[in-house]
């Protein structure tokens, strides 16, 4: 299916444009710029907070109007962001620039899942899920490679070229995805939130997962931190991405066929834990083995979680309000990965020690409370088996 193809190809671009600059955007503002670690983590936060912090809205707009205008406007404010951030000098700037990019970003990211969601059959979600998540780790692996290449220049065609590969993107997007509307009704807004209001588990789940994306999120912070000071070189970060990337190439599609017999939401829980304990064995780590180990659980727990989160999603979304289920859903990112982000930052500088045990400890409560709404649901299918049987 061509749009299947067209929403791939985006993912792929997608993963090589951000992971090729957000990464070392951190070690731009700590390096070229001599800001602190806590400057970068607020930069990061604002950019977390106002991408994913908006992402119900654009999601609203999604099942309101046309999909293929909306991705592709979405990656050309993205583009234009990263251009912006070639000309930041200041801490001002910066946030300015990452307010911007992340405009674009709310608008594409949840839409782009629904999209996937709603061209795709539902017996294949899980699938088409997985080989998104493939394909964008194809791409970090690339990305892995050209921030290596662009690591070491001027930090201005990091911007150019990243910048350049949304551009592109939003203009495939806008040529080549399907112009046909998806086949369900349109929702107003006030439709799109009282539904998505009323859905009292689904609110929950999504409370759930602000765990999963504060550990998420410290991939792109206290990880890469951590893993210049263990390996003593700066430059290793990029070789981190493409090991993770290859990590999950290598494994996602194996994990997705063994977790297939279990509920979707023991897959989650069980993510939830590894990542937790990965994490800790990451920060707690001083030479190769312990932190590979560490990261290689760590990422395990991350194919565990991320797509079988949008196939649960998926699942419990009505068609006709799939966006605005898209949108909600990345809040949690908006919450965990802004304060992972923001606070990471400050407490890597003073206590780096507190910052893996605090994503312990959040990753298990994630977890304990997916095993909570696991029985929650248990119990609702039973009551609804006995009044039928009645």
């Amino acid at each position: 299916m061509r749009a299947i193809k067209v929403l791939l190809t985006n993912s792929f671009l997608m993963s090589v444009s951000f992971f090729a600059f957000i990464p070392f955007l951190s070690a731009y503002i700590t390096g070229d710029l001599a800001l602190s670690a806590g400057i970068a983590g607020l930069v990061l936060m604002i950019r977390q907070l106002s991408q994913q912090g908006t992402s119900f809205i654009s999601g609203m707009l999604g099942d309101r109007f046309d999909y293929r205008k909306l991705i592709s406007l979405g990656m050309l404010i993205r583009g234009i962001g990263f251009f912006l951030f070639a000309f930041c000098t200041t801490t001002t700037e910066l946030i300015i620039a990452a307010i911007i990019s992340s405009i674009g970003g709310s608008l594409f990211e949840p839409i782009s899942k629904a999209a996937i969601s709603l061209f795709t059959p539902s017996e294949k979600r899980g699938e088409v899920f997985a080989l998104d998540k493939i394909v964008r780790h194809s791409g970090i692996i690339s990305a892995g490679v050209l921030g290596g290449v662009l690591f070491h220049l001027d930090f201005v065609y990091t911007c150019l070229v990243c910048g350049g590969i949304f551009v592109i993107a939003g203009i495939i997007t806008f040529f080549l995805l399907p112009q046909e509307q998806v086949l369900v009704e349109k929702q107003s807004f006030k439709e799109s939130w009282q539904r998505v209001k009323s859905d009292g588990q689904f609110m929950y789940f999504t409370i759930c997962m602000i765990g999963f994306w504060f550990m998420f999120m410290q991939l792109y912070l206290a990880i890469p931190l951590h893993a210049a000071d263990v390996f003593n070189n700066t430059s290793f970060v990029s070789g981190l991405f493409i090991v993770y990337g290859v990590i999950v190439i290598a494994l996602q599609i194996p994990l997705q066929k063994g977790m297939k017999h279990f509920e979707r939401l023991t897959v989650i829980k069980f993510g939830l834990a590894t990542m937790a304990i990965g994490m800790l064995i990451v920060g707690f780590s001083s030479s190769f083995i312990p932190f590979w180990s560490g990261f290689v659980l760590f990422a395990i727990g991350i194919m565990l979680v991320e797509p079988t989160s949008y196939e649960y999603t998926s699942e419990v979304a009505p068609p006709q309000f799939s966006g605005s289920y898209f949108g909600f859903a990345l809040m949690a990112m908006a919450v965990g990965g802004g304060i992972s982000q923001g606070a990471g930052g400050w407490i890597y500088d003073h206590l780096p020690e507190l910052n893996w045990i605090l994503c312990l400890v959040i990753g298990l409560l994630a977890s304990f409370g997916i095993h909570h709404l696991q029985g929650k649901n248990r119990k609702t299918k039973e009551l609804i088996s006995a009044k039928s049987n009645q």
